[in-house]
């Protein structure tokens, strides 16, 4: 039998509560140059081989391979936005966050 505190750590609640903080509790830095390369990386093999199935006819490899780039870039995007606030000193926050924005218009407007 659980106990009253055991019942409410296992909630959905609780786990998506434990999930968002796994994403706030890094520094800025690791998120935005580590995360971000490793991302930037995938992103492009992603790019690649979207492109390979294109020409090798296989549309829905392609658009699948498509969403998961996109996905890729939103799941880095919302960590280094949760961790801009990770920083010594708040300028870098902001410049963080004006950055992102910017790409996210950029990445609107290219595709």
């Amino acid at each position: 039998m659980h106990t009253r505190a055991e019942a409410a750590s296992s909630s959905p609640e609780a786990g998506n509560a434990r999930g968002a903080q796994a994403l706030t509790g890094y520094p800025l830095w690791r998120v935005w140059w580590l995360w971000g390369t490793a991302a930037a990386l995938l992103t492009a093999a992603l790019l690649w081989g979207g492109e390979w199935a294109y020409h090798a006819g296989h549309p829905a490899l392609e658009a699948f391979l498509g969403v998961a780039r996109v996905v890729l870039y939103v799941v880095w995007f919302v960590a280094a936005w949760r961790c801009s606030r990770n920083v010594a000193h708040r300028l870098w926050t902001h410049l963080a966050r004006a950055a992102l924005l910017a790409g996210l218009v950029a990445t609107a407007v290219l595709y």
